[in-house]
């Protein structure tokens, strides 16, 4: 690493101690997340560029004396108060120096430098002409990972400068000035605290389990949410594409949600843990219940919310806000669409299939045999205190939206959160899924309110579900078999329960032997109420259902060699009893008829 050099030395030994204890706290414990050494000629252009990075609570370092009394001109506040300090590099970077070595017990340059990059965060923005001063005092901030930032062309001037030797580029030249600091941002990795807009209801956790009835509902939407990585994102930007929340939008209207996000540290396996966060994000605010993810989500807003002013650019920059300062460790631009336009929202939704289809593909061939850790799901105790998943590669959270790889990666974003690891030990019954350490888990985080977990029985200590669920799976003791049916269905079923009926059975978050609310995605895998009979069970689905799920389940009777199984499964078109199941199975010779009894 390139040394200090013996200036900035004595600068930090001339800095007052007092002084650097004070200011550099907010360095260490993260109240500032960086600093910026500014230089140049472009006076004119500093004074937005500076209150756009005292906005992000980043201290500015005037380096030059000019551009110091032009900023002064023009009634820039100068001073630690304002976080605009004058200092030339030299004694800028002695502060910096000083910060290392007191609050990073950094006794030697080496190690002052090491604490530097790495906590200690800031970058060099040139405005104007590149001159020899200016690129020597640029080049005297790199050991300290102060990257070269300028709306000026830096090559051929930086040509033998060292190129990105520390994870970032160490020069960027013919920056449009817009674009300058949020470009450092990135390369930095700076954690930028984002306050939240101003709104006209009250936004908090304690609204996290508000229920709006229908009775008071303004506006009730329907649709799909996708977080996607995007390229030459606008931090910030919110777009609503169709009417808003005062234009009546009942009856399930359309309803579509695209947030592009990117970041150094972004990969395509956070997408969804960050889809997954909207429910909770969105929970909080006084008036609007979210319920569902991925195309099976619903949005209600009370009237009186909107008669308060709350609009739907307001949830995009409520969630900008919240990604930004509870993960800002991997991402630094969030744009967001609302969509309740009916043609955009079909476009959007289609796109999202392809997404969820090929982020579902990546557990192909995987086993729970084949791994030695599940993970846990909390994320909705904030609207059902006593629920928790246990993930598996064969057993995916309860909304669908959560799989083993989903909740892996999350872990790695946020080691404390929602979603922890769990060490599969303790055997307890292969048939149910039963291990005493996820046992031990759900009995924790529920509080006691469940002893026992089965991850592949509906019969025997089934997982609770928190009405995030798309279908419903309930036994039909005649027919000795189990019906499946979605949302969507609005006729009453075998079982004499309508979707309703049945949602406020299951929903409760408090496990009924005989039903379980599930995804869709649940029922392609071999592991499905396995314990029970598995997929076999099944003699009775709503028909759009058991056609939207052929393929899956013809393959799944293709391996076990059952031919024509689908076909088995009786709908409302040939039976609207369990005796007309029962009838309908006898024809047909349904494998349930030779299984052993269910109870």
């Amino acid at each position: 690493m390139t040394e200090i050099s013996a200036d900035i030395l004595s600068a930090a030994v001339a800095v007052d101690d007092a002084e650097v204890r004070r200011q550099g706290i907010g360095f260490v414990d993260g109240t500032i997340p960086g600093y910026v050494l500014l230089m140049g000629d472009k006076a004119a252009n500093a004074p937005a560029l500076i209150e756009s990075l005292t906005e992000r609570r980043i201290v500015v370092f005037v380096t030059e004396d000019e551009l110091v009394a032009a900023l002064r001109e023009t009634g820039v506040s100068l001073g630690w108060e304002s976080r605009v300090v004058p200092l030339d590099v030299t004694s800028a970077l002695g502060f910096v120096t000083r910060v290392a070595q007191i609050f990073g017990h950094a006794d030697t340059p080496d190690a002052a430098l090491n604490y530097a990059c790495e906590r200690l965060r800031g970058f060099s923005a040139l405005l104007g002409q590149p001159t020899p001063n200016r690129l020597t005092g640029a080049r005297e901030a790199l050991p300290f990972g102060c990257a070269l930032l300028s709306n000026a062309a830096l090559e051929p001037l930086v040509a033998e400068w060292d190129a990105g030797t520390a994870g970032y580029r160490d020069t960027i030249g013919g920056l449009a000035l817009d674009d300058l600091i949020q470009v450092g941002i990135e390369e930095r990795g700076l954690r930028i605290h984002v306050p939240l807009p101003e709104l006209p209801v009250r936004y908090s956790e304690d609204f996290a389990g508000e229920v709006v009835r229908a009775d008071s509902v303004g506006a009730a939407l329907y649709g799909v949410e996708l977080v996607v990585t995007g390229q030459d994102l606008v931090d910030g930007q919110v777009t609503v594409v169709g009417p808003d929340l005062d234009a009546r939008l009942t009856g399930d209207h359309p309803y579509g949600l695209l947030i592009e996000v990117s970041g150094k540290a972004m990969q395509s396996d956070f997408e969804n843990v960050l889809e997954r966060e909207v429910e909770s994000l969105l929970n909080e605010v006084n008036g609007v219940m979210h319920r569902g993810q991925r195309a099976n989500t619903s949005l209600r807003i009370s009237q009186k919310a909107i008669d308060a002013g709350l609009r739907l650019h307001h949830l995009g920059e409520i969630l900008r806000t919240r990604y930004h300062n509870a993960l800002g460790n991997i991402l630094n631009r969030v744009q967001v669409t609302i969509i309740t336009d009916p043609e955009q929202m079909q476009t959007l939704a289609k796109r999202a299939q392809a997404v969820y289809d090929q982020r579902d593909a990546r557990l192909s061939g995987m086993t729970d045999e084949g791994v030695d850790t599940f993970y846990t799901c909390t994320l909705c105790q904030a609207i059902s205190p006593s629920h928790i998943c246990i993930i598996s590669p064969e057993h995916v959270g309860v909304c669908g939206a959560m799989d083993w790889m989903d909740a892996q990666a999350a872990v790695s974003i946020r080691p404390v959160g929602p979603n922890q690891a769990v060490e599969k030990e303790g055997l307890l019954d292969a048939r149910l899924g039963q291990w005493e350490s996820v046992n031990r888990v759900a009995r924790k985080e529920t509080g006691g309110a469940l002893e026992s977990y089965s991850l592949y029985s509906m019969m025997e200590s089934p997982g609770p579900a928190c009405g995030d669920f798309e279908c419903i799976t309930a036994m039909l003791p005649l027919s000795n078999g189990v019906m499946v049916v979605n949302r969507a269905y609005q006729g009453l079923t075998p079982g004499g329960m309508d979707w309703d009926t049945l949602n406020e059975l299951v929903g409760a978050c408090m496990p009924v032997p005989g039903f379980i609310g599930h995804s869709k995605r649940a029922l392609s895998s071999q592991k499905f109420i396995a314990g029970d009979g598995g997929w076999r069970r099944i003699v009775w689905m709503n028909h759009a259902l058991r056609e939207e799920l052929r393929p899956a389940l013809e393959l799944l009777a293709a391996e076990a060699g059952l031919s024509g199984f689908v076909d088995m499964i009786a709908t409302e078109q040939q039976a609207t009893s369990e005796e007309d199941v029962l009838a309908c199975m006898e024809t047909t010779g349904h494998p349930a008829l030779m299984m052993e009894p269910m109870m």
